[in-house]
């Protein structure tokens, strides 16, 4: 499965909206309210080619309840026999640990469960991890993050790793962001990139491209674009 990117500061309602866990890294933050949703359409590209992923990622998610988001992300990547076609049930919840001022600290337990097109044996992989904010201002933010994996599946040996991410809004429209996840295969090694916010004045649209350092070799590097958009499924804002 992919290194899984980036981010819950007490912000208004609309900067809240602009965050949530499109990208490939788990982060501290959860859509703002029960009955939000959130789409994305992810695209990694292999730029030499020794083990090409070139791979299309289109996600949905929603908060049922407060605290918990859950979704689903399916993949097609015909150009990987090692990480072929499938679908992803995920999972993740939000729990305050300390809050003063303008500092909080979050911890975020979850879960991603990939089902295999081809029959292959499901794979499991399970995360916690803890999120340190700090609000500089109104409209600018730090985050860091750090925690651990382990991922499952039947016929294969179980893997483990940390992760690990800092995120820096500096206003509204750009955000810079950068994301580790340790391990060995496909998608496992250090992404650095930008998302700029291109819509509503810097509250929806997030555009993201960065450049994706893998583990193994500087051949399996990537090139990963997502775009999103979140949106009101049902219920009223308070």
């Amino acid at each position: 499965m992919k290194a899984i990117l980036t981010a819950t500061l007490t912000l208004s309602l609309h900067i809240v909206i602009a965050q949530i866990s499109f990208f490939n890294m788990p982060n501290p933050d959860m859509l703002p309210d029960v009955g939000y949703a959130y789409v994305e359409y992810d695209r990694y590209q292999t730029l030499k080619g020794e083990n090409t992923i070139n791979a299309s990622v289109f996600r949905a998610s929603v908060q049922p309840v407060k605290f918990w988001e859950v979704g689903v992300n399916t993949w097609f990547n015909d150009d990987s026999p090692e990480d072929p076609n499938r679908a992803v049930i995920s999972n993740k919840f939000k729990i305050g640990l300390y809050q003063k001022g303008n500092f909080n600290i979050t911890m975020s337990p979850g879960a991603w469960s990939s089902i295999y097109f081809n029959g292959d044996p499901m794979k499991n992989l399970v995360y916690d991890f803890i999120g340190i904010n700090h609000q500089e201002h109104a409209k600018a933010y730090t985050r860091v993050m750090i925690g651990g994996y382990g991922k499952y599946q039947v016929g294969r040996p179980s893997a483990y790793g940390m992760i690990a991410g800092l995120e820096h809004r500096f206003n509204d429209y750009m955000e810079f962001v950068a994301d580790y996840f340790q391990g060995s295969g496909e998608g496992f090694g250090l992404a650095v990139g930008t998302v700029i916010y291109a819509a509503e004045k810097g509250h929806n649209l997030p555009v993201y491209v960065a450049y994706q350092f893998d583990n193994d070799s500087r051949q399996n590097d990537l090139l990963l674009l997502q775009v999103g958009y979140f949106f009101r499924a049902w219920g009223k804002d308070k």
